[in-house]
């Protein structure tokens, strides 16, 4: 891989209007570590009769074949386990460089073992790891407060909008698609969090979820008219938020109320009608 990382890509559409701009260059240490993220994830496992010559993998490494294999483009934990093999038969240094040992005859985990790993490291914890990883990796490349067509877009700035999973479809298949409702930091092109929903339209249920784990205090909260709900704004500002969130004709007594608020004879512009509650 490149020593050097392109900011401000603009190769697809679903990808983040960030501008154009000069090569980073990166230098190892350049960037926070990985691995000391992934650190603070407890031992969950409690290995029992393994042989001394053949102890447990350590948490770390395992966790790092996962993530770095994603990377690499493998799907499934049979590839992911597949690319393991050949890497450490192939490239022992960076075999070495994921935490594992030395050896003539490295082992290699299989895709059973991944799957365990998987299913019952602290999820909680392992999504923090990521996070915090995620978002300092790109406050260093992006920083804060990056120009997009002549304005700064504020690092503080959350949005809250609901995807649809590419392909899955064909996945879960009778199931419903997998639907995700994600809080995107625009300046930082980061995705803090994110929560499963029953489908479009249905997203209120996770928005509820996500309001709960991020931390709100000084950020300001974007998302469509879905989201224009007396809860969710009233949850926002309990936590130090603000929202600025859009009104249409899916609530029509309020948008009636603001269009009489801020119309020439309204109280914004001096008027003499009732207040909007």
């Amino acid at each position: 891989m490149s020593g050097r990382a392109r900011r401000g890509w603009t190769g697809a559409p679903w990808q983040p209007l960030l501008p154009e701009l000069a090569d980073v260059a990166l230098q190892p240490g350049s960037l926070p570590s990985l691995a000391e993220a992934l650190a603070a994830i407890p031992e969950h496992r409690h290995p029992r009769g393994f042989k001394a010559a053949q102890p447990p993998y350590p948490l770390v490494p395992i966790l790092l074949v996962l993530l770095v294999g994603l990377l690499c483009g493998q799907r499934g934990y049979a590839a992911i386990a597949a690319w393991a093999a050949v890497c450490a038969r192939d490239h022992p240094e960076v075999w070495a460089a994921l935490g594992f040992l030395p050896s003539d005859q490295p082992r290699t985990p299989v895709a059973a073992t991944l799957f365990r790993l998987v299913r019952d490291v602290d999820q909680l914890a392992l999504h923090q790891a990521l996070e915090g990883w995620l978002r300092t990796v790109a406050e260093v490349l992006y920083g804060a407060g990056t120009p997009v067509a002549g304005l700064v877009v504020p690092a503080d700035q959350v949005a809250l909008d609901g995807k649809t999973v590419r392909g899955a479809s064909a996945r879960r298949a009778p199931l419903a698609p997998l639907h995700l409702v994600a809080a995107y930091v625009p300046a930082l092109a980061h995705v803090l969090d994110q929560a499963e929903t029953d489908g479009k339209g249905r997203e209120l249920a996770a928005v509820h979820v996500l309001l709960g784990r991020l931390p709100l205090r000084g950020r300001v909260l974007t998302g469509d008219a879905l989201l224009t709900q007396l809860e969710v704004c009233q949850t926002i500002l309990d936590g130090g938020g603000d929202d600025l969130l859009p009104v249409k004709d899916n609530q029509p007594s309020l948008l009636d109320d603001l269009t009489e608020a801020f119309s020439p004879s309204g109280p914004a512009a001096g008027g003499g009608a009732a207040p909007v509650g």
